[in-house]
């Protein structure tokens, strides 16, 4: 076992400054954002100025190992991945990565990239960083982590062997996620069939038909995170609104004195809360119902209290509004440059189709069964994939660690 320091040098890049960002020697240079776990994100790459000399202490060399120096987390601090000369001319880095560099005639690049990969998972790394709000490993901490340092040749049967059986597995992992996709779309299709079956049975309607009251949230300085406290009147906000579920974690309280203001905002258990904010990935205009066991709450910005009358269930506007078709419906009447927006006027313009109550409960019986369904199919995806994930991780620390003997190591990987 070697110090890291003996088998690989490292280094922490330059630091970037109003002074660098002109010059005579303006290049490209990589940060924490081009790195993520395995590989690069070369879609948005800086430049600024660095000197012959410097490009020569900060320029990287293919083969050399990048990793994050800093994080708002110890567990994503020290993501890794190889420089492959994937840019063309000098590139260097800044003080946001550090790199290490493998020594001639001790350590193979790619046999390194892989340790780092190991050292990652493994909380090595975790443990050798420090810092309140951003965790910093620093080059002292990473030139200190002890490393098994095989042959030459070793490390490369090694770095061969992992390059295969990773590449292998990482190709059932994303052909499982891509089932997994395909039992969201299926579950779609039926939600979107379901809801084509009930405009058969009544006129489609404007929510301003049905509607008792709607509420937004608080803007502005009223209310924001420095109202917060450890307990009180629940705020509920944009991530507590799903897709037809209330999302119950991410809890924030204002003191109930606070609340009491604002009681124009108020929620009570079953009132329909609707997302008037979305984007890709939590749509605009999902809705979710306000649990029994809420407690005092009101709403935040962009988040819509809505109260119908006795025709419309509460539980049925939800399902009817989030599924696939009405969000689509719904995305037309948005306003907003960058991210979808909905205000109260076009939130009363939201349609649904009015039919009786007893088709409003057959309608989520049958949603039920298939959201149940989807959601079996989901979680055993997600297992596999869990495990996979696993066997791979357990394989790069094998190998890398010298547990096992990759000459004699079988080719099948378990299923």
């Amino acid at each position: 076992m070697l110090r890291l320091a003996q088998a690989a040098e490292v280094r922490l890049g330059r630091q970037r400054a109003p002074q660098y960002e002109q010059g005579d020697h303006v290049v490209p240079y990589l940060r924490s954002a081009n790195v993520v776990d395995g590989g690069l994100d070369l879609t948005d790459v800086k430049a600024m100025n660095f000197d012959p000399p410097e490009q020569a202490i900060f320029g990287l060399a293919d083969g050399d190992v990048l990793m994050t120096e800093g994080s708002g987390s110890a567990e994503t601090v020290g993501t890794s991945a190889v420089w492959r000369a994937d840019l063309p001319g000098i590139v260097c880095f800044q003080n946001t990565l550090l790199r290490v560099r493998p020594r001639s005639g001790v350590t193979d690049g790619r046999f390194l990239a892989w340790w780092a990969r190991h050292a990652h998972a493994s909380g090595q790394i975790a443990a050798v960083s420090s810092g309140a709000n951003i965790q910093h490993i620093g080059s002292d901490g990473l030139k200190n982590l002890r490393i098994h340092v095989p042959e030459l040749e070793e490390q490369r049967r090694i770095a061969a062997f992992l390059d295969d059986r990773v590449a292998r597995i990482d190709q059932i992992i994303a052909a499982r996620r891509t089932q997994m996709d395909h039992v969201d779309d299926a579950l779609d299709a039926e939600w979107n069939s379901l809801g084509a079956r009930l405009l058969e049975h009544g006129p489609v309607i404007p929510l301003r038909r049905v509607l008792a009251s709607i509420v937004d949230g608080p803007f502005g300085s009223s209310l924001t995170s420095s109202h917060y406290t450890d307990e009180g009147t629940r705020v509920i906000r944009l991530g507590n609104i799903g897709k037809a579920a209330f999302r119950d974690g991410d809890a924030a309280f204002i003191s109930d004195q606070y609340a009491a203001e604002l009681r124009s905002h108020s929620v009570s258990p079953g009132d329909l809360l609707m997302a008037g904010l979305g984007d890709e990935r939590w749509p605009l205009g999902r809705c979710a119902v306000a649990p029994e066991d809420l407690g005092p709450a009101i709403v935040k910005a962009d988040c819509y209290r809505i109260r119908l009358d006795a025709r419309v269930r509460h539980d049925f506007a939800a399902a009817y509004i989030s599924s696939p078709r009405s969000r689509a419906a719904i995305l037309l009447l948005s306003r907003g440059s960058t991210r979808a927006r909905l205000n109260t006027d076009l939130a009363r313009g939201v349609e649904l189709p009015l039919v009786g109550l007893e088709m409003q409960r057959e309608y989520l019986r049958a949603l039920g069964e298939a959201r149940s369904s989807n959601g079996q199919a989901s979680r055993l995806l997600e297992g596999v994939v869990h495990r996979f994930r696993e066997y791979k991780q357990s394989l790069i620390t094998a190998a890398v660690t010298g547990e096992l003997d990759v000459t004699t190591a079988c080719s099948g990987i378990p299923g």
